[in-house]
């Protein structure tokens, strides 16, 4: 087995632990329902590059994304039926779009895959009519990014305690090995 083998898989089997533990938080506060909605932060951080630089906009863009899906409904209050859903769809995406992919773009509120994530999410409960509150889904995207963070640096942290922190991160950052 490689030594980076070695190495993912201690990564991985303190993740496993780590975030399993923090999980539970929301089973002894009544909210095990949306354990789902950890996940969520996660499956962006990862998918962005895992670049911990990127978090203060993941986290600003989610909360624009509350906000622009309760502008879109307010919006939706000044357009009579049928129209009352395709127009300040069309409004509110144009806006996002320009502004936050075009002028905001190299800003902190430049990070549209949050932005729309936060939208989503937003949209979900709403439309499902979930008994809880944008604060709610503020508080648990916030919970999601203390979990991805817990799973980043306790994971570094014990393999480099185990390996050594430049084998840790060679293994864990690098490059996966060339097939043979």
């Amino acid at each position: 087995m490689s030594d980076r083998m070695k190495i993912k898989m201690v990564q991985a089997l303190v993740g496993a632990v780590t975030l399993t533990l923090l999980m539970m938080v929301f089973s002894f506060t009544g909210y095990a329902q949306y354990t789902w909605m950890l996940f969520l932060p996660m499956v962006l951080f990862f998918a962005l590059g895992a670049d911990v630089k990127k978090l203060p906009s993941m986290i600003v863009c989610y909360i624009c994304g509350v906000a622009w899906a309760y502008i879109n409904g307010f919006i939706e209050g000044l357009f009579p039926e049928p129209l009352n859903h395709i127009i300040p769809s069309i409004i509110v995406i144009f806006l996002v779009l320009t502004i936050h992919e075009g002028f905001l773009i190299k800003t902190v509120f430049g990070n549209v895959p949050a932005l729309f994530l936060g939208m989503a999410t937003t949209f979900f409960v709403v439309f499902m009519q979930v008994d809880i509150t944008p604060i709610h889904l503020i508080c648990f995207y916030l919970y999601g990014i203390v979990l991805t963070m817990a799973l980043v640096f306790v994971g570094m942290g014990v393999c480099s305690a185990i390996f050594g922190k430049e084998r840790a991160f060679k293994a864990i950052v690098g490059e996966p090995e060339e097939k043979k």
